[in-house]
C-alpha cells in the first residue's frame, strides 16, 4: 500500500532525489559493509517492517510525519562511516571521538552531516525537502531522525530491548484492568489477551474522537505514547541489523562483508600500536561461531520482540533467521 505523503505535507520528488544522491556520494564505496548499498538495504527494509502491519492499524498508530521521517533517516544513518567502530575512534582519539566526548561518536557524527544537508549550513534548494513544512512538523521530523539514529549505537540494545518489553507489558496489563474493571464491553481489550498494536490502534482512534477518559485511561494513553515512539526507534535499529534476517545468499553477503571490515579495522589497530577490539583479529576470530553468536543473542532477539509486535515478522522473518543460524553452526564443523 501507499503511504500518501503527498496528501499530508509538501512533498517533491525530484529534491528527495537530489537529496539521496548528495547522502550516496559521501559514502564510501570502498568500505565493505557500511556503505550505501548498507543505507538503501536499511531503508528499504524499515519500509517493508512498516508495510508488514495491516495498513488501518498502521496508519491508526503512526502519522505519515513519523513513517517519512524514519525512511528518511535510515538512508543517512551511517553517512560518512569511515569503516571504523565508535571503540576504535574513542582508542585512537580521532577528531570525531573529542569532537562528540566519547559518546555515539559515530551516531553523533552520521546524524549532524544529515541534518546539515538538510537544515544546517549545507543545506541547498536542491535538496531542501523540507521546505514549505510547517516550522513544528519540521521540528518534529528533525527530533524523530535524531532519537532513532541516535539509538542504532549498539552500545543501546539491550537497554532499549527491556526497556520496550517492560512498556509492553505494561501496557497489556493496564489495558487488561481497565477491561476488568468495566466488563467484557469495555472499549479497550476484551476478554481475550489483545495484540498490542491493536491495542495501540484503539488508544489512538479514541485519542482522535475525544473518547474515554478516566485517571487509568489517561494513564494507559500515555504509556502507550512511549510504547508507540519505542517501537519506531527498535523498527530502524532493527533494520539496521536485518542482514542475518533475509534469505540464505544474502544473509552470507552481508555476513562476510562485515567481517571484512571488522579485520581491516584489526590490521589498522595493529599497525597503530591500538588494542585490537572484539571480534576485529583475523587471526584468533572464528567467523561462523561469531555469526552464530550475534544472531542468537543480538539479531533473534530482536526480531522475536519485533514479531511479538508485527505478528508477520514472527511469521515470515525470524524463520530467516535460524536457517542461517543452521547454516553457521554447520560451517563450525
Amino acid at each position: 500500500f501507499r503511504y500518501q505523503f503527498h496528501e499530508h505535507f509538501e512533498i517533491n520528488p525530484q529534491t528527495i532525489c537530489n537529496f539521496l544522491r548528495e547522502i550516496e556520494r559521501r559514502y564510501n564505496r570502498d568500505i565493505p559493509f557500511h556503505n550505501s548499498v548498507h543505507a538503501a538495504d536499511v531503508a528499504q527494509t524499515t519500509h517493508c517492517l512498516f508495510q508488514m502491519m495491516d495498513q488501518e492499524c498502521l496508519t491508526s498508530i503512526f502519522d505519515p510525519i513519523t513513517i517519512f521521517s524514519l525512511i528518511l533517516a535510515a538512508t543517512f544513518h551511517d553517512v560518512c562511516h569511515p569503516g571504523t567502530s565508535n571503540l576504535f575512534q574513542q582508542n585512537a582519539q580521532t577528531s570525531i571521538a573529542v569532537k562528540y566526548n566519547n559518546m555515539s561518536v559515530l551516531e553523533n557524527m552520521h546524524l549532524a552531516v544529515g541534518l546539515s544537508l538538510l537544515f544546517g549550513n549545507e543545506k541547498r534548494d536542491e535538496w531542501s525537502i523540507f521546505e514549505g513544512w510547517a516550522d513544528d512538523d519540521r521540528a518534529r521530523a528533525e527530533e524523530i531522525m535524531k532519537e532513532s539514529i541516535l539509538n542504532t549505537d549498539m552500545a543501546h540494545h539491550f537497554a532499549n530491548l527491556d526497556h520496550l518489553e517492560s512498556l509492553i507489558e505494561q501496557v497489556h496489563t493496564m489495558a487488561k484492568d481497565i477491561t476488568e474493571e468495566h466488563g467484557n464491553n469495555a472499549e479497550i481489550g476484551g476478554p481475550q489477551p489483545q495484540p498490542i498494536l491493536s491495542i495501540l490502534a484503539q488508544i489512538s482512534h479514541q485519542v482522535k474522537s475525544g473518547e474515554g477518559g478516566g485517571l487509568a485511561q489517561i494513564e494507559l494513553e500515555g504509556k502507550c505514547n512511549q510504547l508507540v515512539g519505542s517501537i519506531a526507534e527498535l523498527i530502524l535499529h532493527g533494520a539496521d541489523i536485518s542482514n542475518p534476517a533475509k534469505t540464505e545468499v544474502i544473509a552470507l553477503n552481508w555476513g562476510r562483508r562485515c567481517f571484512d571490515e571488522f579485520f581491516e579495522q584489526g590490521d589498522k589497530e595493529k599497525e597503530m600500536g591500538l588494542p585490537i577490539s572484539p571480534l576485529c583479529d583475523r587471526g584468533t576470530v572464528k567467523l561462523p561461531e561469531s555469526q552464530v553468536n550475534f544472531i542468537k543473542y543480538v539479531a533473534l532477539p530482536t526480531y522475536e520482540l519485533l514479531g511479538s509486535v508485527i505478528p508477520r515478522v514472527k511469521k515470515e522473518v525470524v524463520p530467516n533467521m535460524s536457517r542461517t543460524i543452521e547454516y553457521w553452526e554447520g560451517e563450525k564443523n
